[in-house]
């Protein structure tokens, strides 16, 4: 609208003489042609951007929220537990009817404390259930779980344990001078049962009546769960040094690659799960 204003300051006078309107015409002309030019370039201009729609924020194409960690996402039902350079321990407890949100994480062996059974929704409206014993270990990779929002079916509380593997390096291993546990013989009065086996994991349960022991063994970096109360003595078996520690149910600890010499010293049966980092 400014333009067109200020082009009609260089149109004729229309009270001027025909002379003047002659010479004025003469004079004008060729100014007003340019001027007019001027005018419909800058209006042909503007119709695009006038007729284009202005683009709604909103338009850009949905991204799905990013997966968080487990404790983070779902902190009203997940505890931590224990915590090293290369291993993170937490305890669910999902009450029925509630789900786990999306999280991601690294390889995780998951051991049951109860029978229960999780529904899954997968993608496509694929519904899928899948119930789990008290002591069963199970496996899942590492990357983003949960994506599916697995939801508790059961009439009771599921209860379950996560071993996972964090990007912290695992403590130097040395020469694996000995037998590993899974290839010495176990004593009367002792047993142990293998519940997972794979590249990234080992998970033995270890049951020991008072006064069993396990003979000397190699095992690699390990985080210790403990199933019951009870006292144990430990034996290096390169110093013969022992020292007795008493746990409680639900106590972990962790032990650096190594051999040693396991004893109950107490006068309960010691039953504990034994969780083997390999890579």
């Amino acid at each position: 609208m400014s333009a067109l204003i200020m082009s009609a300051s260089f149109l004729p006078d229309a009270k001027a003489t025909p002379d003047s309107t002659t010479n004025a015409s003469r004079s004008y002309a060729p100014q007003a042609t340019l001027t007019l030019v001027a005018v419909l370039a800058l209006f042909v201009a503007a119709v695009p951007l006038a007729s284009t729609p202005a683009v709604a924020q909103d338009a850009d194409p949905e991204v799905s929220e990013p997966a968080s960690d487990l404790v983070t996402g779902n902190s009203e039902y997940v505890s931590p537990l224990h915590e090293t350079a290369y291993a993170e321990v937490h305890r669910v407890d999902l009450p029925p009817g509630a789900r786990l949100t999306p999280h991601e994480g690294g390889e995780r062996a998951v051991y049951s404390l109860n029978a229960y059974t999780l529904r899954f929704e997968a993608e496509g409206d694929t519904v899928a259930e899948r119930s789990f014993e008290s002591g069963e270990v199970h496996y899942h990779p590492s990357g983003v779980h949960a994506a599916d929002t697995p939801e508790n079916v059961s009439d009771e509380t599921a209860s379950f344990v996560i071993f996972e593997r964090v990007e912290g390096s695992l403590p130097t291993t040395p020469s694996a001078d000995g037998e590993t546990l899974d290839a010495v013989t176990i004593p009367e009065g002792a047993t142990r049962d293998v519940r997972l086996e794979n590249d990234d994991f080992t998970v033995h349960h270890i049951t020991l009546e008072s006064g069993a022991s396990l003979p000397p063994h190699f095992g690699p970096a390990r985080v210790v769960y403990s199933l019951t109360d009870y006292t144990l003595t430990f034996v290096d078996s390169d110093s013969d040094t022992r020292s007795e520690r008493s746990f409680a149910e639900g106590d972990l600890h962790d032990h650096e690659a190594g051999r040693h010499a396991v004893e109950n010293t107490g006068d309960q049966p010691a039953e504990y799960l034994v969780v083997a980092f390999k890579q």
